[in-house]
């Protein structure tokens, strides 16, 4: 193992026994629900502006290999995006005459983002077949060292961030003009960098400052 040729890390918050999970200082927050539920999981995410920047709560473009998401829109206004298409394949919010939920298949590229400069967008997320404490785990870990970078104002590692995703099976995606050779290629992307970072740069898949199946609700 060739950890020492990594960059130190940001030191780990304590959060694993928290739900919900503040981030970004209160701004944004991820909350569990119990396993079974018809929505797992509820994302906060914070308009972007120039004091916070992007929410760290806002996906990357990805895919899942295996599972279909669904979304639900509790408050606030969002853009849903999927495939390459730059438009957004659903816009949902709150208002009593739109649409609040939409859902994507396991293998579609996917994003979304607060659609609007002065409210959060609040959405529900479920992921289907569930995988509970595996969610609670990649999300946790995944969330918690990207504030934690943020607050410190280090780079997150790319080869950490593609350890937790490999543990999700979730290629981020690489964006070329054939989408099935970009999942090819994305999937390649995510195995190669995961293996080296794990086995190789000594990244872990989870952390107990995070994570722990004990605490966390």
């Amino acid at each position: 193992m060739l950890s020492f040729l990594r960059s130190a890390g940001p030191a780990r918050t304590q959060n694993a026994q928290n739900n919900p999970i503040l981030y970004e200082g209160g701004k944004s927050s991820v909350t569990f629900s119990g396993p079974g539920s018809k929505y797992i999981m509820t994302h906060r995410i914070p308009p972007t502006d120039k004091e916070n920047g992007v929410s760290i709560i806002a996906p990357p473009f990805h895919y899942h290999i295996y599972q279909d998401e669904f979304f639900r829109v509790q408050s606030g206004k969002g853009n849903f995006y999927r495939g390459l298409d730059p438009k957004p394949f659903a816009v949902l919010s709150d208002d009593p005459d739109g649409q609040a939920t939409a859902s994507v298949k396991a293998g579609y590229f996917h994003r979304f983002e607060n659609a609007t400069e002065d409210r959060d967008l609040v959405v529900d997320i479920h992921l289907t077949p569930e995988s509970y404490e595996n969610e609670q785990q990649f999300f946790r870990n995944f969330f918690g060292y990207l504030d934690d970078c943020k607050a410190s104002g280090s780079a997150p590692s790319i080869f950490q961030l593609l350890v937790f995703l490999h543990s999700a099976d979730t290629p981020l995606v690489i964006t070329i003009p054939w989408e099935f050779l970009g999942r090819v290629v994305s999937r390649i992307l995510l195995t190669t960098a995961a293996y080296w970072g794990r086995f190789v740069l000594g990244y872990k898949q989870t952390y107990p400052e995070y994570y722990d199946a004990k605490k966390s609700i």
